[in-house]
């Protein structure tokens, strides 16, 4: 599992999670949405364009 936080939110992945690929952001505690890393694209949730922007900056990062 990975956990890492920034802006506010907390992203988690698990590795042997099912597929697609994705990511759960949580903020204050709650889910606020589960991200497909593959298509890029929301699978459940709203997703603003901070959340997207700190989404891409992770994955240029490696971290996702």
């Amino acid at each position: 599992m990975s956990r890492i936080r920034r802006g506010g939110y907390v992203f988690l992945t698990w590795s042997g999670d099912h597929t697609p690929r994705h990511v759960h952001v949580y903020r204050g505690g709650r889910l606020i949405a589960k991200w497909n890393l593959e298509a890029w694209t929301p699978m459940q949730g709203r997703v603003n364009r901070t959340l997207v922007r700190l989404l891409l900056e992770l994955r240029d990062e490696g971290l996702l």
